[in-house]
């Protein structure tokens, strides 16, 4: 039997504007690592190390601590664990941080004591640590962490692989700011016109059927968001300076990843990808934003054993 495995989990980008609390993609970065070891105390889990990040080191009060015990219940408590967190997805920054760590946790356990189980049916206990830190069971974050490529989560809580654009060049800004769900969802309105709510629906299924068309353009062209971004856009810093240099500089789509900070850009192609970033890069710097910057792809795999 394995000792020891070492696992890598993407970060995410949640909600892609049409898909509130029901669409999300993985990344192919950044992501962060979990290292995952056998011990003799059966049914105790440890988190041993954190790097990059200052979280609660208590297993009971740790994303992955929790992800973890759950699975490890789950299967009868054979042995307990240690865990090592190399956290590259920032906490707070709105690329799936918990997400990550839930969804790396429950992978790493499964695969460390054999116990064979598909990905799909890791999703409840990896939801379990992301309840923790979100205070809910949403799947848009955790299931594309798990499961890889594009996920829509239904209102019923079932799980779906929508084929992901393969053409999609995403850049990730991360400015240096806190953000706090809590804070994100407080300035949501409680109703929204029909009108708007009529359209919306409409953006959203055309999106869908030109993901299943493997028209990735028509796709980002469809992704605007008229029900949650409006009243986001002032938590972001310059964010209306972002969206014009972006879409001027080739964007087909622009938006919040997750509740924010972080946003998403999505280009055609690479050299597009690059001049959208030399812009955002260029605005950050001169508004003396601290940022973090990425230019990435969506990850078709989600988390998985790397050693």
């Amino acid at each position: 039997m394995k000792n020891q495995v070492r696992i890598w989990a993407p970060a995410t980008v949640a909600n892609l504007n049409v898909g509130f609390d029901a669409l999300g993609c993985a990344l192919n970065e950044p992501g962060e690592e979990l290292v995952i070891r056998r011990t003799e105390e059966a049914g105790m889990v440890r988190i041993v190390k954190i790097e990059g990040a200052d979280l609660d080191a208590t297993a009971e009060n740790n994303v992955a601590g929790v992800a973890a015990k759950s699975l490890l219940n789950a299967l009868g408590n054979p042995c307990g664990l240690e865990i090592e967190l190399i956290k590259k997805v920032k906490p707070g920054s709105g690329l799936g941080s918990s997400a990550s760590s839930a969804a790396g946790a429950v992978v790493g356990v499964n695969a460390l004591l054999e116990a064979g189980l598909r990905p799909d049916e890791l999703i409840p206990f990896a939801l379990d640590g992301e309840e923790l830190a979100s205070g809910a069971r949403h799947s848009d974050n955790v299931a594309p962490a798990v499961l890889g490529g594009l996920v829509l989560s239904g209102p019923d809580g079932s799980i779906k692989q929508i084929p992901a654009p393969r053409d999609w060049h995403l850049v990730l800004l991360h400015p240096q700011i806190t953000i706090r769900t809590s804070e994100a969802r407080a300035v949501l309105p409680e109703t929204v016109p029909l009108k708007d709510a009529v359209r919306q629906n409409a953006l959203f299924a055309t999106f869908i059927a030109a993901c299943f068309e493997g028209n990735g353009a028509e796709a980002a062209l469809n992704m605007d968001d008229l029900l949650v971004g409006p009243h986001r856009h002032g938590l972001i810093p310059h964010f209306k300076q972002m969206r014009e240099a972006s879409m001027e500089s080739g964007a087909r789509a622009m938006g919040i990843s997750g509740s924010g900070p972080s946003s998403f850009h999505i280009a055609m192609c690479r050299e597009d990808a690059h001049a959208i970033a030399s812009k955002l890069s260029e605005i950050m710097n001169v508004e003396a934003v601290p940022f973090e910057l990425y230019i990435t792809e969506i990850s078709l795999q989600g988390a998985r054993v790397i050693s």
